[in-house]
Parts: structure tokens; sequence; C-alpha cells
């Protein structure tokens, strides 16, 4: 990745990421023409970085002490190379509608950059985002990310876990458990702390999630604000506006499902 993917998924300047490499905490590696190249380990410890600065209100000193006494960081479970991708899915599908990035961007509102980075990536897309996009090239949230669907009447067994889909934004994991078309989807999310659905969106269908641990945080036609713990459930209309962020201090677990064809 370049220092500009970077910047755009911890949403902090190159300049910042500068110094935070200046100061050993972010190592890139160097092309022979001096170029960086970032990887996805590299943004994860930017935006553990930012979390401790903004919200733990730490110093440099006491971040360069967590950093290195932290144990290393558990490998993060991708979906493989051959899976679905984010990133060429929205590829393939503006160069099928025959458009150019800055058309596509500017239909769905956004810098043409930003669409590029998230052809090339794959990763920082949002809900409302992907929305808005598969929207625009005329297909469902499961076909952009092409996710399969099972064929109606079929029996799905998952053992311990699910399909890992491609992933929707840093702190935020979904495993499909099981789905058919017109019948409904099954996910199990995995949401770290402070994360949320950059907004609002909507679509046919109705959903129901109960949340397994943590805390998780609805919010319908921007007003109506639930706060669930573990234990706690909750069904609601897809097509009202609903938004949802964790605004717990551990990792939500929670069972969603959606039911409508939708998504």
């Amino acid at each position: 990745m370049k220092i500009s993917d970077v910047s755009r998924l911890a949403q902090v300047s190159a300049s910042t990421l500068r110094v935070w490499e200046e100061k050993g905490f972010i190592t890139p590696t160097y092309s022979e023409n001096g170029t960086r190249s970032y990887s996805e380990a590299d943004v994860e410890t930017a935006l553990r970085i930012k979390r401790m600065r903004s919200v733990n209100r730490m110093s440099i000193p006491a971040i360069r002490e967590a950093i290195d006494s932290a144990a290393p960081a558990a490998k993060v479970e991708e979906p493989s190379a051959d899976g679905p991708q984010i990133g060429p899915s929205l590829r393939a599908l503006r160069l099928a509608k025959r458009v150019k990035i800055k058309e596509a961007a500017a239909a769905v509102d956004i810098d043409p950059a930003i669409l590029a980075s998230l052809e090339r990536t794959s990763m920082g897309i949002d809900i409302p985002l992907l929305q808005k996009l598969s929207k625009y090239y005329g297909v469902t949230l499961n076909e952009v990310m092409g996710v399969d669907e099972a064929a109606t009447g079929e029996e799905t067994v998952m053992r311990g876990r699910g399909i890992v889909l491609p992933r929707l934004g840093a702190g935020l994991r979904i495993e499909r458990l099981g789905s058919g078309k017109d019948i409904m989807d099954c996910q199990r999310w995995s949401i770290e702390p402070g994360v949320h659905s950059n907004g609002s969106y909507r679509h046919e269908g109705e959903e129901f999630l109960v949340v397994v641990r943590g805390q998780f945080e609805v919010t319908i036609e921007n007003e109506r604000i639930h706060v669930l713990s573990g234990g706690d459930s909750m069904y609601f209309r897809s097509d009202l506006n609903h938004g949802w962020r964790n605004p717990g201090s551990e990792t939500c677990e929670l069972i969603w499902i959606c039911v409508g064809n939708s998504f």
C-alpha cells in the first residue's frame, strides 16, 4: 500500500505517519527508488497509535513503552487470495459499466483517489459507501462482495466457524453462517471498541440480531438509539435507516440475521 492508502484507512495525515516512522512505530519497506510500501499490519499499528493518542491521551514515551512491551499481535484471518475481495470486484463492476474512476466517484460523491485506493487495496470501505456503489452498479451488497448464495431449500452446516467475508472497515469481522436466496442471511459479527457504521443505510427486508457479549448501539432513523448488552436482542425493518457502533470498551460479538435478498 501507498502512504496515501494508510492515511485514508487510519484517518491520519501523511506527515503524521512519517513522524511515527521516524520514531520507529511504523516500519514500511522501501523499493530501490525509495518508494515506501506499507502492509496491513502497518495500518493496524497506525490505528492503535491513534487510539492511544486520542482516546487514552497517552504521551509518545508511553506509546513507545506500550508498543515495546505488547505481545505480538495475533494474525488477522482474512479471505484467501482466491476468495472474494472488494477491490477487484469494484473494478470489474466499473469496467463492465464502462465508466472511469472519476465518473463513478462523482456518482457516489467521493474523491476519485478514494475509489482508486479501494479498488487497489480492498481495504477501508464501509457499508453505506458500499451500498451506494452497489446501487450505482445495479447489484446487491452480497453480489458486490462476491458472495455466492446457497440454492433455496439446501441444507448448510458450519463447523465452528463460518465463511469470512471481505473486510468492511478496520476492526470489523463478519462470518457468513448460512444463507439462501430469498430466505435469509445469517452472520456472526465481531466489532472492536469504537468501530461504527460510518453513517446509516437502508434496504428491503427485516433484521434480527442478538448480542453474545459486549455492547452494541443501534440508531434507527437517526433519532431512536438502542444500547444492547450481552443477551439482548432486537428486531427492526431493514427499510428504516439504521446505523450502529460499539460504544463499549471490549470487542462486541453478535449474531445478525437479515431476511430478504436486497442486502
